[in-house]
């Protein structure tokens, strides 16, 4: 193998760890990625004096692999796409870039396939080729992975989709895009990175007219540290905009030519041509026709040098005014029609192909959603299979009581209210209970509250309502307390017992209603939970004889805290009250009916909002 390929100790040493990891690749071949990183990092930053002389360097340290591994060519032709981009060689970028991504397409190396999309899509946007650019920018943040060497990319690639959207006056994913590049560069402490997006934020607003938060972030971009020559003066042609949309036409004239210089001082000669359209625009409104029109042909030579659309549209549009302004009428027409057709032929189609590219990404995204949501439906169709086992069976419901109705009604697919039935000896123990939530989370806390009641009869042998109740409340508030999480859950229950005559009730905030010879008496519930509150005592058993011809009814409060009806206000247990005692005539199964048309009608088209349990029950 060939000796490391390293900085020259005549060469000035502009970066150690640039340096050191040339050093490295020659020895271990999983240095040249970060070897890669680092340069891309440093040109980014539009260090010049990295890419004149590193370049050459980083080409021979990815040579040295390639007889052994396919990896390092596709890294070189990126160093390569890389060196170009940053030296604003435009149509220098697409061959290596495109052969880059060949190689790397079907590589497990993700991150730097997505790094060639990002260069290939920053590139083309350069060139004006909006919609291309657009696919392989979407292509990078899905590819490059947040933890990687190349992670600032994921940051870059969304300033490129931000600024195409804000060309394109698509404000809001413009903001989105320039919002997720800051969020990434400021975890990664990327000033490179973070100065992009500021400024990308603050030509955002300037378009926006929001010239206060434009300041804002033009002072936030320039006060950020370790900026280069280029970064300072795209700051400065900014501030030269920002002062121009103030109408403080000198001010704006002043700082634009201050970034013409800088940039033509440091041989960035296409962002040059970017201060001049801008001067160019600014001098028309100071009246300098003449000076307007000698700043627009030197922008003009360096725009088709450099192929940049964008660009030579900006220049016609405005040469056209001015050559108008000048009284050249003629001339200004012939440029205008020459912007018309090429804006025609070359804008509304790339504007036609964006929206094409984003409803194709809209639609693969609706797609994956909507596989997401039929698996989690799936889910919760089996949970509310597992969720019905722990329910009596209708069968078991009336062989035990024998005049009955249960109806049950959760908000979704599960739900957090259950009932429940135990059958001892000629003891008939059933309840209501509505868990804490609806949906998946109650029917969560629903299992834990049906197996403490089980057990509390099964394994304690508890009879008396109260005293389960007791035993329930402890065996739930044991199994949250044993969670990390901070749990507050648990139930409210009405619970009964009937043994010949004999009815024995216990609540939980849940009551119980008994309705007797045309009267409705409420039997009511411990103003306490099942699970934590405060001053707890034990729950109290009530005992009443039943007479032949008594209904009664325990419920949750879904029934009665349901808004609906003109005014779309609560039912309410004062309505409900006069339901159940205007249906007593009815049989049992009647009265089921009867409470579920009731419960619809005045619900109406409004949503439901918690589940609902309601049990009857005659003697």
């Amino acid at each position: 193998m060939a000796s490391t390929p390293v900085i020259s100790d005549e060469a000035e040493t502009i970066d150690k760890i640039l340096d050191d990891l040339l050093r490295q690749s020659n020895e271990d071949f999983d240095k040249l990625t970060p070897l890669l990183a680092r340069f891309a990092k440093l040109s980014a930053a539009s260090n010049a004096k990295v890419i004149g002389q590193y370049t050459e360097l980083v080409l021979k340290s990815c040579q040295l692999w390639e007889d052994r591994k396919e990896k390092a060519v596709g890294i070189r032709f990126l160093c390569s796409a890389l060196s170009n981009f940053y030296s604003a060689k435009f149509t220098e970028v697409l061959e290596p870039c495109e052969m880059a991504m060949e190689i790397l397409k079907d590589s497990i190396h993700t991150d730097l396939f997505g790094l060639a999309n990002m260069i290939y899509g920053a590139n083309q946007r350069s060139l004006g080729e909006l919609d291309v650019a657009v696919k392989h920018l979407i292509m990078c943040s899905e590819l490059i992975s947040p933890k990687g060497h190349l992670a600032i990319y994921r940051s870059y690639s969304n300033y490129q989709l931000a600024e195409i959207n804000n060309h394109i006056k698509d404000y809001e994913s413009a903001e989105y895009h320039y919002k997720i590049a800051v969020d990434i560069a400021e975890e990664l402490k990327e000033n490179s990175g973070l100065f992009r997006a500021y400024n990308g934020l603050a030509n955002l607003y300037l378009s926006l007219k929001n010239l206060d938060v434009c300041k804002e972030f033009l002072d936030k971009s320039l006060a950020l540290e370790g900026l280069s020559d280029s970064q300072k003066s795209r700051s400065i042609c900014d501030m030269g905009i920002y002062y121009h949309e103030m109408k403080d036409y000198v001010s704006a004239e002043k700082e634009l030519t201050h970034s013409y210089e800088i940039r033509m001082k440091s041989g960035l000669i296409n962002a040059a041509s970017t201060s001049l359209i801008q001067l160019a625009k600014t001098q028309i409104a100071l009246g300098t026709f003449d000076i307007a029109l000698k700043s627009l042909l030197e922008a003009q030579v360096i725009v088709l040098e450099y192929k940049s659309r964008t660009k030579q549209l900006q220049c016609l549009h405005l040469m056209a005014d001015v050559y108008f302004r000048l009284g050249e009428w003629q001339k200004s027409a012939e440029i205008y029609q020459h912007y018309d057709a090429m804006r025609i032929e070359h804008s509304i189609k790339q504007l036609q192909n964006i929206y094409k590219i984003k409803n194709e990404k809209i639609k693969s995204q609706k797609l994956m959603i909507e596989a997401i949501y039929e698996d989690v439906q799936a889910s919760i169709r089996y949970a509310k299979r597992i969720q019905h086992t722990i329910l009596p069976p209708d069968s078991v419901m009336n062989e035990h009581l024998k005049q009955n109705f249960v109806f049950y009604k959760p908000k979704d697919i599960v739900s957090g209210d259950f009932y429940w039935l135990e059958q001892i000896g000629e003891l008939t123990l059933f309840a209501v209970a509505d868990c804490t939530g609806h949906g998946v989370p109650g029917a969560l806390v629903s299992i834990v509250c049906n197996n403490a009641l089980n057990q509390s009869v099964r394994e304690f042998g508890l009879r008396h309502p109260g005293e389960i109740l007791s035993k329930v409340c402890e065996i739930v508030i044991q199994e949250f307390a044993e969670s990390d999480e901070d749990v507050m859950d648990g139930m409210d229950i009405a619970l009964c017992s009937i043994e010949g005559n004999k009815l024995q009730y216990a609540g939980a905030y849940n009551p119980l209603w008994l309705i007797r010879n045309a009267e409705l008496i409420e039997t009511k519930a411990n103003k306490q939970p099942i699970g934590q509150c405060d001053n707890r005592i034990p729950f109290a058993s009530h005992s009443i004889e039943m007479e032949k011809d008594d209904t009664f009814y325990i419920f949750s409060d879904g029934y009665v805290d349901q808004f609906g009806g003109p005014k779309g206000k609560k039912f309410k247990s004062k309505q409900f009250k006069k339901l159940l005692l205007s249906i007593q005539d009815k049989t049992l199964n009647e009265q089921g009916d009867l409470i579920d048309e009731a419960f619809e009608k005045w619900k109406g088209n409004l949503e439901q909002i918690d589940d609902v349990c309601v049990i009857g029950v005659r003697i």
